[in-house]
């Protein structure tokens, strides 16, 4: 009963969070949208899925990998070097076959960060720092610190192309990668270990979930997402550039952690970061159109941050709570009379033991009945 009655908090908050964060956007693009008139327009939406469609494909990915318990901030450099990779190869070979050995290099990053953290024992963030500095050089090794320049121009198409009827291919792109990994969070055993890793990972092990494998397989992932999304943003660019946007790897965290993923583990929705992801795109979007500096946009997305980590730790708090109330309501429900074995006094007193279950403990006497009992003495 309390492993369901845990389940159902947790499920209440994530639902509390995304109602929250979709309230928020609401209320962002309304205000917006009064002072500026430009907003809900055609090309404002279409520039702003331009703008996210990065954030929210990492994300979503990033999210697995959070769950599981582990982080990876090396996505900014896989991307940086995916990008790179995705240049060199088009220029000698179509973009199909590019653009899929260049995410590959994604994937075989991510890899290397599970081994790192798996195999060796290396914590997640400082394997994934470590690969991040390696992609950043390996970037800058290719091309000499200096952009890819003559490139065809249908490199540019998946960034900053159009699908069908004036639709961005950016839109397309968030909602197959994020309804995927959505569906892998929700209905198959990767997801459903991912949360008993992230949880407690020793319990995870003893209940048969091949931990290793788990945090492995979502590292692959997120190296996957990281790869694609630096193609598309070199696409976008029109020419890659070996240099790291720090702004990307911040981002995608404060995506993620708005969009209700903890970073203690265990505890996190794909499509509330993704809502997250959209969430931060139009706050900078909005700033941008009501003329706000850069910096400001920084200590908005910073604010942003702090406020979301405090409402996850409020939302925590009175979720475990709810649940030692009803733990406790359980504990003092005394047996029926008639249930008591033969044999047993009235008197006994039902306790809890350690395991959850019942036992019978003799009930002390009172402190006038000792008295009296050894006055007689």
């Amino acid at each position: 009963m309390s492993a369901a009655r845990l389940r159902a908090a947790l499920r209440q908050r994530q639902v509390q969070r995304t109602l929250a964060n979709l309230v928020a956007l609401i209320v962002l693009g309304l205000v917006v949208q009064v002072k500026t008139g430009d907003f809900f327009t055609p090309r404002n939406l279409e520039s702003l899925c331009v703008q996210i469609v990065v954030v929210a494909v990492i994300a979503a990915a990033e999210t697995l990998v959070m769950v599981a318990g582990a982080i990876d901030v090396s996505v900014s450099g896989i991307a940086v070097l995916t990008g790179i990779v995705a240049g060199l190869l088009a220029k000698d070979m179509p973009l199909t076959p590019a653009f899929a050995l260049a995410t590959a290099v994604g994937l075989v990053a991510g890899y290397l960060n599970a081994v790192m953290v798996v195999r060796i024992g290396i914590t997640s963030l400082i394997a994934t720092i470590g690969m991040l500095y390696v992609a950043q050089g390996a970037a800058n090794l290719l091309t000499n610190g200096i952009p890819i320049a003559g490139l065809p121009i249908s490199f540019s198409t998946v960034g900053n192309g159009f699908a069908f009827g004036g639709v961005p291919w950016a839109l397309p792109m968030i909602l197959l990668v994020g309804g995927a990994l959505a569906a892998v969070q929700r209905w198959t055993r990767l997801g459903r270990h991912a949360v008993a890793a992230g949880s407690n990972p020793r319990a995870a092990f003893l209940a048969g979930v091949n931990v290793k494998r788990t945090i492995t397989l979502c590292f692959c992932i997120s190296g996957a997402a990281a790869g694609w999304g630096g193609v598309v943003y070199a696409s976008r660019l029109g020419a890659p550039v070996p240099v790291v946007d720090n702004d990307l790897l911040f981002q995608v965290i404060v995506a993620c952690v708005v969009g209700g993923t903890s970073l203690t583990g265990g505890e996190g929705s794909v499509i509330g970061s993704v809502i997250g992801a959209v969430l931060v795109g139009a706050l900078n979007n909005g700033l941008d159109l009501l003329g706000v500096s850069t910096y400001w946009q920084d200590v908005a997305l910073g604010l942003l941050l702090v406020l979301a980590v405090g409402l996850d730790v409020g939302l925590r708090n009175d979720s475990v709570s709810t649940l030692k109330r009803h733990i406790a309501a359980q504990l003092r429900v005394r047996r029926a009379p008639s249930e008591i074995p033969v044999g047993v006094p009235p008197e006994t007193r039902i306790t809890a033991a350690d395991n959850g279950t019942a036992v019978s403990t003799p009930a002390k006497p009172a402190a006038g009945a000792r008295k009296n009992g050894s006055e007689q003495a």
